[in-house]
């Protein structure tokens, strides 16, 4: 796969360039973001020929095919993935017509001679020629401002919630380890590992899988445990901890179980002695996963046993167990409303930098 730099830029313009004068790429397929890393972006896939073709074998040798699926993934392709199977069918049966002239393309898909291919800038960016360009129609931008505005109203009030709220600035209390509380008995701690075999998520039955790669990718489970297989799986009130420092984070699982894959952490708190919230807010801190990582570098581990918890009664617990809920609301709508605003600021300019303004407006 190839990302932006290499599909349209100048950067990539000779690599681009050599390719299609050997006359092997056969399509370049768009994909939607998610699809692998880095994963905040549309990446390129590249269909070459085994071999150079010549113009008997077929009307469709010199020309590319041109496949824009940005858009396949939506819509919560972010949350869940790509379905694989719909954009699997729908790019193979694109590129089986692409030799059949008389056979009508998909509408994000786009037949281009490779001559045509070879200009100035040498751009093959499929959006640039199906049309679509994976943009949002005006009704798409309308309702996404509409969100916008909701996702913003929704901030207001947990802002002012956790203004309010009083934060001292004396000495830190005393804390004990996860170490120390396993010891204690306050909880269990489970690692996760590698499945020996795992199934996509169409499939009928099975657990789901979640990884590291997953968490970088702000999924849920991307693969099903083969069914019957045994492996470490968190169960609802679980508290979860990714044990390494790009993907640190912790959370209380909500939901049916769900299998842990390498570097994942379930805690099981013994009700009686510890809050889960309480315990999942005071883990996530980041100061926490600093001073427990083995290294300094993102793919460094975390240390689980090393983690630093408050040392408080169960009674005071709560207080702070709600105060880590709220914050971790609070987060998410943040998330949203900047995701959603992201996504404005680029589809807007686009249109605007492409002449599209149709109104202009003082002040």
């Amino acid at each position: 796969m190839l990302p932006p730099a290499v599909a349209s830029r100048k950067a990539g313009r000779r690599i681009r360039g050599s390719l299609l004068r050997t006359g092997l790429p056969k399509a370049v397929v768009a994909l939607p973001p998610g699809c692998a890393q880095p994963h905040s972006v549309s990446l390129q896939l590249w269909v070459l020929r085994t071999a150079p073709e010549g113009p008997a074998a077929g009307p469709g040798v010199q020309d590319a095919l041109l496949i824009d699926a940005t858009r396949a993934g939506r819509p919560g392709a972010r949350e869940q993935g790509p379905d694989w199977e719909a954009l699997t069918a729908s790019v193979l049966s694109a590129v089986a017509r692409l030799d059949s002239p008389e056979r009508e393309l998909p509408e994000d898909a786009v037949r281009v001679s490779l001559l045509d291919l070879l200009d100035d800038e040498v751009d093959v960016t499929p959006g640039r020629y199906t049309g679509s360009g994976g943009e949002p129609s005006g009704v798409e931008l309308s309702a996404s401002w509409r969100e916008l505005t909701g996702a913003l109203g929704e901030l207001a009030g947990p802002a002012t919630h956790l203004s309010k709220l009083g934060l001292t600035g004396s000495e830190p209390r005393t804390t004990a380890t996860v170490g120390d509380l396993v010891k204690a008995g306050a909880l269990t701690l489970h690692a996760g590992q590698q499945p020996a075999e795992t199934a996509p998520l169409s499939g009928t039955s099975g657990t789901p899988l979640l990884t590291v790669p997953d968490l970088l990718m702000e999924g849920a489970p991307g693969r099903l445990l083969a069914p019957g297989a045994a492996h470490t799986a968190a169960e609802e009130g679980d508290v979860i901890v990714a044990g390494v420092v790009r993907a640190f984070r912790a959370w209380v699982h909500q939901g049916p179980p769900v299998a842990l894959g390498p570097q994942l952490y379930a805690l099981r708190v013994d009700p009686e002695m510890l809050d889960a919230h309480f315990l999942a807010g005071c883990l996530r801190a980041p100061a926490n996963g600093r001073q427990a990582g083995t290294h300094a570098s993102s793919s460094s581990r975390v240390d689980i046993r090393r983690l630093q918890v408050l040392q408080l009664p169960l009674d005071e617990q709560g207080a702070y167990a709600d105060a880590f809920r709220r914050l971790t609301d609070f987060e998410q709508l943040l998330k949203r409303a900047g995701e959603l605003g992201g996504g404005l600021v680029n589809d807007a300019g686009d249109r605007i930098a492409a002449g599209g303004l149709t109104t202009a407006r003082n002040g």
